[in-house]
């Protein structure tokens, strides 16, 4: 008897690594310390994507985000990028779980990390965790958070509705990322089916 198996619904993360050059990194990273300096905050203003400086990363995310509609088999207008921050995680900061609400992929760019960074997806089945068996080894298959490590110069991609966390930075490395959200415009889904809008 044969057991096949099949993946019902997966929750697909796109994974990029050495996106940027090392000169344009260092721009950008100069770029986010000085505004961090002059605001005194660890976070920037969401509209980091209109600036010159970060061209090169924005034309990378809009060249993936692409290649990753084209995969999905979507069909419409165009899309956007809508807002785009940095941010500076300090030894003993962190980012609560949370979702990006009113688009529908979202991302992180890490320009200064360590290895001991990750970021974690909670799995989006809440009841898939009602019994939750001791496991010999935890896989993609079984457990209900998974750590992606947010390495230096990786692009990570994810559905916006996706909840996930950074936990506390217990060393002294600032760990530097770049948040962004990306929105379909135009026609969204099919009226024939009752199932359309208009963004």
């Amino acid at each position: 008897m044969k057991l096949s198996h099949l993946n019902l619904f997966p929750t697909k993360l796109f994974i990029a690594d050495n996106v940027l050059q090392e000169e344009y990194i260092d721009s950008i990273k100069e770029d986010i310390l000085n505004t961090s300096f002059e605001t005194k905050n660890w976070q920037s203003k969401p509209d980091i994507h209109k600036n010159i400086k970060y061209k090169p990363l924005v034309e990378k995310i809009n060249h993936l985000t692409t290649k990753i509609f084209e995969e999905k088999k979507y069909v419409y207008d165009t899309f956007k990028i809508t807002d785009m921050w940095s941010n500076i995680l300090k030894r003993g900061e962190f980012h609560r779980p949370h979702t990006h609400s009113n688009n529908i992929l979202s991302g992180v760019y890490y320009v200064e990390s360590d290895e001991s960074a990750n970021i974690h997806f909670y799995d989006p089945r809440t009841q898939a965790d009602i019994i939750s068996p001791k496991r010999s080894e935890m896989t993609l298959e079984n457990c209900s958070v998974w750590c992606v490590n947010s390495m230096k110069n990786r692009l990570i991609f994810f559905p916006s509705w996706l909840q996930h966390y950074v936990p506390t930075n217990d060393t002294n490395n600032l760990r530097i990322s770049i948040a962004f959200n990306v929105m379909l415009k135009g026609k969204v889904g099919d009226s024939t089916e009752f199932q359309s809008a208009e963004f």
